[in-house]
């Protein structure tokens, strides 16, 4: 039993952070009702790192810049920021079920990215797996078309940002398997994500809501962006541990099961319409998940 735990503990910790960007894009929605972006991107990123700062001064964790470099700072710029900036001003346009397919769409360029940096050999079960995972999303992105809630220049806005990711994640794969502490690293990124949104918010958008922050009215917006703080901690927490343990590949082939839970977040959250082709294509999408671990001798 140990010995499986261990095998697989970098599995569960990838579940656990689709999890949490799956569950999210539904939040965003919501809390953009009353929140400007770069407001909601301020609040999430200050409790983000506010919450890892307490974990690194619990755990004695050194945060020297000698020690850690400078690589977290460029990993905190293209993800969470610019990754998290893209899918606020995304979901503006379109649905919170198109934002969480178009993550799906990583498993078609992390094998191929993981191959040309890391060197890491791509399975034919991969291939066969990101296949089937791309029919899945183009049927649930056209099923949401067809209900009106797509928007083209949304769903590009978002894929731009999952290119930011994939350039982290070849970035922060190496990175992580070093003896860095994740702790220090993830402090580091959302430090990064707080004092760009702030910046962005006193210096170049000044006539922004942040005011309306100040109140902390519990309405509906106001819990939905303390929810996606802790969702935001807790999700990039796990997924560089996953990082860590975890060829790039099989990371992105764990992207897919986002699709399902984002669009049960999304009818939970804010009564999204579910009809029977996004379930038919949330089937799919799921297989494709599934194809590349069948037989998997670890």
């Amino acid at each position: 039993m140990k010995k499986f735990i261990t095998n697989n503990i970098g599995y569960f910790a990838m579940l656990m952070a689709v999890i949490g960007f799956g569950s999210g894009p539904p939040f965003v929605t919501l809390a953009l009702k009353e929140f400007f972006i770069i407001d909601l991107l301020a609040v999430r990123f200050l409790i983000a790192f506010l919450l890892m700062l307490f974990f690194c001064i619990l755990m004695r964790v050194d945060l020297s810049i000698k020690v850690v470099g400078l690589k977290p700072f460029l990993m905190g710029l293209l993800n969470p920021f610019l990754v998290t900036l893209s899918f606020h001003v995304g979901l503006l346009l379109t649905s919170p079920v198109n934002g969480v397919a178009i993550i799906s769409t990583l498993p078609l360029m992390q094998p191929f990215v993981a191959k040309i940096f890391l060197k890491e050999k791509i399975e034919i079960k991969v291939i066969i797996g990101v296949f089937v995972t791309l029919i899945g999303t183009y049927l649930l992105l056209t099923s949401q078309f067809k209900l009106g809630v797509g928007n083209y220049l949304g769903d590009l806005i978002i894929f731009l940002g999952m290119l930011c990711a994939s350039t982290n994640e070849v970035i922060g794969r190496k990175f992580m398997q070093t003896k860095v502490n994740q702790l220090s690293v993830n402090t580091f990124q959302y430090f990064t994500g707080f004092v760009l949104s702030f910046l962005i918010l006193f210096i170049i958008w000044p006539n922004s809501s942040f005011e309306y922050t100040y109140h902390l009215e519990l309405t509906p917006s106001v819990m939905a962006a303390l929810t996606l703080s802790f969702i935001t901690f807790a999700a990039y927490l796990f997924y560089n541990y996953a990082l860590r343990r975890l060829p790039l590949g099989r990371i992105s082939l764990m992207y897919p099961l986002t699709g399902p839970i984002g669009a049960t977040s999304a009818w939970i959250v804010i009564d999204a319409e579910i009809n029977f082709k996004i379930f038919l294509s949330l089937g799919i999408i799921l297989i494709g998940t599934i194809i590349p671990y069948v037989n998997k001798k670890s």
